[in-house]
């Protein structure tokens, strides 16, 4: 299952990792990982994901948790 949020930049997606924990991808590129998914959306929401661009737009609205995020089966 991968979670995915549409922004301006492209799609960010939090998706199981091949040796544990999760990705926060940007389309195709890694931008972070963790041991927590949750924890990838909570760095969303508060604009400390990695993705420069992302973290600087504070104009752009952000699901506050990953209950928000759409779900890709």
């Amino acid at each position: 299952m991968k979670y995915y949020l549409k922004t301006p930049f492209g799609i960010f997606f939090i998706s199981s990792a091949p040796y544990g924990g999760y990705n926060l991808n940007l389309e195709e590129d890694t931008i972070n990982w963790s041991n927590s998914a949750e924890e990838l959306a909570q760095q969303v929401f508060e604009r400390t994901s990695g993705f420069e661009e992302w973290d600087k737009a504070t104009n752009l609205e952000a699901p506050k948790n990953l209950e928000e995020w759409q779900v890709k089966i």
